[in-house]
């Protein structure tokens, strides 16, 4: 290390100290820069894949040296350097594997100011290092100055620690810059003159006086040539530094001809030096550099190409080349010093100005930073010549007389807006405070003369404030009469708007937002279009050279397409001229157009694509698809006239495009050409036709559905009609929106990405209808990216009909609440209420008093569970012995429901409840004997299906459903086939069943009535305005087209409604999965930590108790500031803590998802929704919640004992605003979605018997739902109209179709008899009725199971069944589950990684493989995987064993036991022991004892033995884990058989003796199953040598003796055979048994 990199060392190796290091260019300041890499490289041992260290350079040519310097140096520690410009961009993914980010200001400003998945990113930064932090004083100042007072009030708000390093040249007021960048003056703060220059550097000034600018010229030329002779007269290499590409050619020639002229011709050559030769054959194709090199001189400049630069460079560090006339991007780009540096001139060409300016000192000290070379020389020489009367500037500059100054008033009013749409500023308050982070801040107070602060002002208000207010309140007003932001001066609070957010995102001037808003309008053309963006602000500088007006003409002639309307004289016109240009791919000749032409390249695709977004969001629709083609035209360089396939590019010859053109060949005939016709050239119309298709365009399949009279929902599909090209892996953008053609209106727009592999993509979405009703709309569809691709489809209202008004909603009457003393005196004890409220008030008669049937309609927590338990206390007065059944829809609420009857019901007036769920599986005679069954409606439907054989479904007198308007949704027809049922059985048994629907304000509650059969009596349908505690509702719109980024920006919002609306009461926030839970508890510490009066919301203290016994860690964490999280993913005691804490009122704030809304009853007086949307994995995209959802979380607000007003804050997608104003407020309409399943339902009333014909089919048809909201709303189910003829059509298509796929599946079989045709039920389709099974898996076995299937052949059809659809495929799981397929021992198909079924096999594998899963989500995943595998492997039983096929039969009974303890079937059968594991296997051969059974038996022979062994091996608490598992107290089996005549029959008499007196168990011991499993035993006879299966029974819980009848044809032939019986658990690996049977048939 040099003296300067040892005096550092300490500091920034040592501590986590911000730094500034100010040294000479040269003195090693990059390896201090290093030194605090490696440290934050060491504190991070497990280094995350996402980045942590961000370096921001001032040039792009700087930053990619120092991409290429720092990865070449980091690659041993595995780090990852990445280059983050406006040259290089990064995917997402690149970003995540990346650790050390190199970007310049610019680039860093544009990804931190965006309030997207870059914030996240800028949130894991660790350290910033920013480079020549001198340029503040520079134009470009002022983005440092937001970047860093950006990460600063990061710092603060977020509690998270980010080192700024900040490294300098040597500046007078280097502790201003310091306190800026907020570094301890006694121990971050490093000042190192030019003393401590590694080569010490003698200046020279020459001033030349000549006043012409050709005498200038010539004697510059001269005084430069006369210091590099003397140069090389003493040996050294010279660096020349000009100020233009042409210039240095210019220059070097003019040396070359000066030496010949003074005959010094030798000093220049190098032909005498080793390596001369062998240099001179690596020839450049330039001329110019050909001619130069064998005159000892070369050039280097960005417009070379890069073989040639390199090579120059090479030749140069060899001293191949004594003297190489360079620009500055040499100094800054690359790291090639010389002995002596000479800047020939100091005037250089500024595009952004359009004029010649001063070289920035910025630029001189890094050029002479080059002077001096530290391992040869021991002095270096920097000379400037310059004009005579600039001589004392450059003089001051260098001897450093001016402190640097903030230029940060001038960007002033861009910068507030970039931080009011990140949501950073919110008040002018809030602006002060970020003011006072700018280095303006810092020097406004040290020099306030400069910023036009008078000593008055200062004096009065030494801080500042009143001027920084000011400032701000004047940048808000400009903000505002541009219409970026909305600005309430009286109350200075800031709204961000869709024009702010674009003007920040595409950072675009507030200037030029200001001409958009004068020349926007809808009628205007591409014209008039790039005529408005030649006006913006960004092109101003543009200056009009007399020189260059010839050229213009000619361009404006060879490229202008489109008629410009002012000329090449003022800036307006050539910036016309040169955009047109750049879109023809024109070429110009002189340099300073060339200049110009680079800036609109860089710029014109950013303005054009901002004012894209600006006119979609204003809905002008013509014009959104003119600025679409335009944003098309600059990013691809094309005019929309030529032929699509120029955006091919070099993929087809310039002449095939030329003669596509002259043809006038649109896309449509090429598509429909043969080869052989396309061109007469069979090779070339191939090349062309495959071009051709791969451009994207799609087909479109629209549906409308009226919602309301004024509300259309649009279903489309849009299916790809395109060949993907393999080379090309990213996905396909494009833009759909619906117009009104009349009107010009856009209804709505969205921006949708279309994955590779994806057949089809379901959008659906609600639009407004108004009256009277247009002719049509349109919807469109254009790519985001190629032209040639738009597709419109028309939706026609000539054949809409409108649902009927709905009628009025029930009015809350003005009654006397009555008091509980109106029940009977038993049922009084039931409630801790002196009063009913006046809902149950107005519902009590008809409940109590009456058997009619009945349907309330309320708000959530309006106590629709008391109008339940009057129904049931009704019931149970009337009718003692009958069953109620209470149905909801979800586990979590039947749970909640459990809970709650089993304190108040059970305990009070003893009544027998039973839970009944997929969880919970009690024995038939505890649901015989309960008085009340709590259900979901699946499971009730399944039981209910056999309601013949049931006595306990024939007992039932009352039947109550919960939240009964989820009709709508996907389990709806589930609700839909109950209630038919239920008055089917009714009819049957001729005992009537009172029906009692409970549900949320409903739209349409009187056709559900007609559909209960309740008369007006029993109709109950309030408005959702009457709560028992009122609600004030505030909806609040997020803009954004990406999810994470749009959650991210609302979570400020959250903590600003906390703290207006419930600073010390309960809040609850809902959101839509788990990671938001984390993410949103969070980020509130966050906001929690960045606030002055920062305390907790931890109500009570005392959490560190608490907090030891939770399990997980972010939940430790949230829990001590007083916010808890709540979701599927955590363990049943953490879920349990939490909720206890939040009713305690220990816990302010509850983050749940949106479940909780369903499952525990935990009011709160604030709830927020936090987006109303969540990932669908089975459609791959974001989807809403359903309003029922939103409806229920909002239900959650308002505490009746506490509250008297509550507060609901819903936060959504902006687009959605207008559409959940309305329909919170207004009921919402309940359709019926019977449809989507109507085949499954029909297979189980076939096989139930209730329907045998095609008739009746239809009869039952009418009983359901669907058949009312039919006929009400024919629309909506695609019914042209409601004539007798046409619905009886509709109806009988509709059963037709599902007879069809029924028989397919081989479920359903039909006999025709002369009168109709009767529809008869197939073993496969009892099987799918029983198991509850989609016809779709009986459909899969009949087509693909095998006698003679595998293990993995079975697993495979496991996977693929139906049931497993819907298993959510998260946002990037396919990426995980690719990797763990490279754990597990399974092939799979690597393009299927996003399907449910390859998830469900690997979650399959890696249970049987015991693989610890990638997350708590994979581990939900497979409980749900689990929960249904048993049922369908117990149907692939019954469906092989039909069919008589014994392998596959037993297979499919060895899964059942894989599946239920977590093992393949070839393992150890040890491993069904807990803790015993496969590496512990070995240790049972010391007793010996090699399987399972073994060791039972040796157990009940020598229990000691075996307690030896284990307590040997194996930990105290584990040891107490093996001995009392169930298998020890289990029993082995004995089988005996007997055979026993009867008529042909044989019968097979097997007796089960039991060896042990133990009593047994009910439930296996299935510790790693998620849920109890009972126990149970196939008994199976088959013909090993046919592989036949003869006979199967399926044995509950064995008994301690028991005797099984097993009943079997005899074959037909005579003679000796040989059965073998089998007894197989569904539990145990290793316990089957297997007795031969033989028969002498006579």
């Amino acid at each position: 290390m040099n003296t300067i990199q040892s005096r550092v060392y300490k500091t920034a190796y040592h501590t986590n100290e911000n730094l500034l290091i100010c040294a000479p260019t040269g003195a090693g300041k990059t390896n201090v820069a290093m030194l605090t890499i490696v440290k934050e490289i060491s504190q991070n041992k497990h280094f995350p894949s996402a980045t942590q260290i961000v370096y921001v350079a001032p040039m792009k040519a700087l930053a990619a040296e120092m991409a290429e310097n720092f990865s070449r140096r980091l690659s041993p520690l595995g780090i990852n350097v990445r280059e983050l410009t406006g040259d290089m961009q990064l995917t997402k993914k690149e970003i995540q594997s990346t650790q050390l980010l190199i970007s310049t200001p610019e680039k860093w400003d544009v990804v931190t100011r965006k309030s997207t998945s870059d914030v996240a990113l800028a949130r894991l930064v660790r350290l910033l290092i920013i480079d020549e932090v001198h340029l503040l004083h520079d134009e470009r100042g002022p983005v440092l100055e937001t970047l860093v007072a950006r990460t600063l009030r990061q710092v603060e708000t977020q509690q998270t620690m980010i080192r700024i390093v900040g490294l300098s040249a040597t500046l007078p007021n280097y502790t201003d810059v310091a306190r800026f960048l907020r570094v301890n003056p006694h121990k971050g703060l490093f000042f190192f003159d030019g003393r401590f220059r590694p080569v010490p550097l003698q200046q020279t000034f020459v001033g030349v006086k000549a006043k012409s600018f050709t005498q200038q010229r010539l004697d510059m030329d001269e005084a430069c040539y006369e210091v590099v002779v003397e140069n090389l007269r003493k040996d050294n290499q010279v660096l020349v530094f000009v100020h233009a590409r042409n210039a240095t050619v210019r220059t070097a020639q003019a040396m070359a001809e000066m030496a010949r002229e003074n005959n010094e011709v030798n000093l220049f050559s190098c032909q005498q030096m080793d390596g001369f030769g062998q240099a001179e054959k690596q020839r450049s194709r330039n001329r110019e550099v050909r001619e130069l090199f064998n005159s000892g001189l070369g050039v280097h400049h960005a417009g070379m190409l890069r073989a040639d630069r390199t090579m120059l460079e090479r030749l140069f560090s060899k001293g191949l080349i004594r003297v190489l006339c360079c620009t500055a991007t040499l100094a800054w780009g690359v790291n090639l010093p010389a002995h002596a540096v000479v800047i020939k001139g100091t005037q250089v060409y500024n595009a952004k100005q359009g004029a010649f300016v001063d070289l920035g000192i910025l630029d001189v000290m890094q050029i002479f930073g080059r002077a001096g070379r530290p391992q040869f020389d021991t002095t270096g020489e920097g000379t400037i010549i310059t004009a005579h009367n600039k001589l004392s500037h450059y003089l001051a500059l260098l001897t450093r007389q001016n402190p640097i100054e903030s230029q940060f008033v001038e960007c002033l009013v861009d910068n507030l807006n970039a931080e009011i749409s990140l949501g950073t500023v919110n008040t002018v308050d809030d602006g002060v405070r970020w003011l006072s982070y700018t280095y303006l801040y810092t020097r406004m107070r040290r020099n306030p003369l400069v910023y036009g602060i008078s000593a008055n002002q200062l004096e009065n208000d030494p801080m500042l404030t009143k001027w920084q207010r000011d400032l701000i309140i004047m940048a808000g007003r400009k903000l505002e009469k541009a219409r970026m932001i909305r600005f309430l001066e009286r109350t200075g609070y800031f709204h961000s708007t869709d024009l702010g957010r674009t003007s920040s995102h595409f950072y675009i001037k507030y200037l030029s937002i200001e001409t958009f808003n004068e020349f926007i309008n809808s009628s205007m053309d591409i014209t008039a279009i790039l005529s408005m963006i030649s006006k913006s602000h960004e092109f101003q500088q543009i200056k009009v050279r007399d020189d260059e007006l010839t050229e213009l003409d000619d361009l404006k002639d060879d490229f202008c397409h489109l008629p410009i309307k002012s000329g090449p004289e003022d800036t307006e016109g050539k910036t016309n001229i040169l955009f047109q240009t750049f879109i023809s791919s024109g070429e110009v000749r002189s340099f300073s157009l060339s200049s110009d032409l680079m800036y609109i390249a860089q710029n014109a695709g950013r303005i054009v694509r901002g004012v894209f977004e600006i006119v979609l969001k204003q809905g002008k629709t013509r014009l959104a698809g003119r600025m679409l083609k335009l944003c098309k035209c600059v990013e691809r360089r094309l005019w929309p006239d030529s032929t699509p396939l120029r955006q091919f590019g070099p993929r087809l010859s310039k002449d095939v495009y030329r003669k596509i053109e002259e043809k006038e060949l649109k896309l449509e005939e090429i598509l429909d050409s043969s080869p052989r016709n396309l061109l007469r050239h069979p090779r070339i119309g191939e090349k062309v036709l495959k071009c051709a298709q791969e451009i994207p365009k799609v087909q479109l399949q629209v549906t409308i559905q009226p919602i309301t009279r004024t509300i259309l929902r649009i279903k489309v599909v849009m299916t790809p009609d395109f060949t993907w090209n393999n080379n090309v892996s990213e996905s396909r953008p494009f833009w759909i929106w619906v117009e009104d053609p009349d009107t010009d209106n856009m209804y709505h727009s969205e921006y949708v990405l279309m994955p590779k592999k994806t057949e089809s993509i379901n959008l659906t979405f609600t639009i407004p209808l108004i009256e009277p009703h247009p002719t049509q709309y349109l919807v469109h569809v254009e790519s985001d990216r190629w032209f040639g691709t738009g597709t419109v489809c028309p939706i026609s209202f000539k054949h809409l009909i409108l649902p009927d008004r709905h009628p009025p909603h029930t009015e809350l009457t003005d009654l006397e609440p009555l008091p509980i003393t109106a029940l009977d005196e038993k049922f009084q004890a039931v409630y801790n209420f002196t009063h009913f409220n006046p809902i149950q008030t107005q519902i009590f008669h008809c409940l109590y008093h009456n058997d009619t049937n009945a349907l309330l309609g309320a708000p959530t927590g309006s106590g629709k569970t008391v109008a339940a338990e009057l129904a049931l206390f009704r019931m149970l007065r009337t009718q003692p012995g009958a069953k109620a059944v209470y149905v909801a829809p979800m586990k979590a609420l039947v749970r909640e429901r459990m809970k709650d009857w089993e304190k108040r019901l059970k305990t009070k007036l003893g009544l027998k409840l039973v839970e009944l769920t997929g969880d919970i599986a009690p024995d038939m005679g505890a649901v015989a004997r309960a008085d009340v069954i709590i259900t979901t409606p699946e499971k009730w439907d399944g039981v209910s299906r056999s309601w013949n054989t049931r006595g306990y479904v024939r007992k039932v007198s009352l039947l109550i459903i919960d939240e009964i308007h989820l009709l709508g949704q996907d389990r709806g027809p589930v609700l839909e086939v109950i209630v038919s049922r239920t008055n089917f059985i009714s009819s049957h048994t001729e005992k009537a069943v009172r029906v009692v629907g409970l549900s949320t304000a409903l739209a349409n509650a009187r056709d559900l009535a007609d559909w209960l059969g309740i008369k007006q009596m029993g109709l109950f349908n309030f408005r959702p305005s009457v709560r028992p505690v009122p609600m004030e509702v505030h909806i609040q719109g997020f803009a954004g087209k990406h999810y994470c980024p749009r959650m991210a920006s609302m979570n400020k919002t959250c903590f600003q409604a906390i703290q207006t609306h419930s600073p010390t009461k309960p809040v609850l926030i809902f959101v839509s999965s788990r990671r938001q839970t984390r993410i949103t508890a969070l980020d509130l510490i966050a906001h929690l930590g960045g606030e002055e009066r920062s305390e907790n919301m931890d109500a009570h203290g005392g959490m560190e108790e608490l907090t030891h016994v939770v399990r997980d860690p972010n939940l430790r964490l949230t829990l001590a500031f007083g916010i808890g999280m709540h979701h599927a993913g955590l363990v049943e005691r953490d879920r349990s803590l939490v909720e206890k804490l939040f009713s305690e009122q220990k816990i302010q704030t509850l983050v749940a998802t949106s479940t909780l809304a369903w499952g525990v009853n935990l009011p709160a007086h604030l709830v927020i929704v936090k987006g109303t949307e969540y990932f669908d994995g089975k459609q791959g995209r974001y989807e809403d919640f359903p309003i029922t959802d939103v409806l229920q979380m909002m239900g959650r607000a308002g505490r009746p004992q506490y509250d008297d007003k509550a507060v609901a804050v819903i936060l959504v997608h902006d687009v959605k605003k207008a559409f959940y104003k309305k329909f919170l407020y207004e009921p919402f309409p309940v359709e019926s979605s019977l449809l989507q399943v109507l085949d499954d339902h029909l297979n189980a009333e076939i096989v139930a018997g209730t329907i045998i014909s095609k008739q009746e089919a239809m009869d039952y048809l009418t009983w359901t739902y669907f058949f009312r909201r039919l006929i009400m709303n024919p629309t909506y189910y695609d019914l042209q109209d409601t004539e007798n003829d046409s619905v009886n059509y509709y109806l009988s298509k509709l059963l037709e179709r599902s007879i069809v796929e029924l028989r397919t599946s081989g479920c359903v079989g039909m006999t025709d008899d002369e009168f109709d045709v009767t529809l008869v039920a197939t073993n496969a389709g009892r099987i799918a009725s029983f198991y509850y099974l989609s016809h779709l898996t009986l459909r899969l076995l009949n087509e693909e199971m095998r006698p003679e299937c595998s293990i993995d052949d079975i697993l495979r059809l496991l996977s693929n069944a139906q049931e497993y659809h819907e298993l959510p495929v998260r946002h990037n799981e396919d990426g995980i589950n690719s990797d763990l397929a490279k754990e597990l021992p399974i092939k799979v198909d690597g393009n299927s990684f996003d399907s449910p079924h390859t998830k469900t096999l690997l979650l399959l594998v890696s249970h049987f493989q015991r693989f610890t899963l990638p997350s708590t989500d994979y581990v939900t995943d497979l409980k749900s995987v689990l929960d249904q595998a048993i049922r369908v492997l117990q149907a692939y039983v019954d469906y092989s064993a039909d069919l008589g096929w014994l392998s596959t039969s037993l297979r499919c009974m060895h899964i059942i036991q894989m599946v239920s303890q977590a093992s393949w079937f070839h393992d150890n059968t040890l491993t069904t022991l807990p803790h015993v594991e496969k590496n512990k296997v070995h240790i049972f051969k010391y007793v010996p004892v090699e399987c399972l059974p073994q060791l039972l038996a040796l157990y009940h022979r020598s229990p000691s033995s075996v307690s030896n062994l284990l307590s040997q091996f194996f930990s105290n608490k584990q040891y107490a884990k093996i001995a009392i598992s169930k298998l020890f107290k289990s029993n082995c089996l004995l089988v005996t058989c007997a055979l026993h005549m009867e008529c042909t029959d044989i019968n097979p008499v097997v007796s089960i003796a039991w060896l042990s007196n133990n009593s047994m168990q009910i439930f296996a011991a299935t510790p790693r199953f998620p849920k109890p499993k009972l126990e149970g035993w196939f008994l199976v006879l088959g013909d090993r040598e046919r592989r036949e299966l003869v006979a199967l029974k399926r044995l509950n819980t064995l008994r301690r003796n028991t005797s099984e009848t097993l009943s079997f044809f005899t074959p037909q032939r005579v003679g000796r055979m040989s059965l073998t019986l089998w007894l197989v658990s569904d539990s145990y690996l290793g316990l089957d048994q297997l007795r031969d049977v033989r028969l002498d048939i006579i």
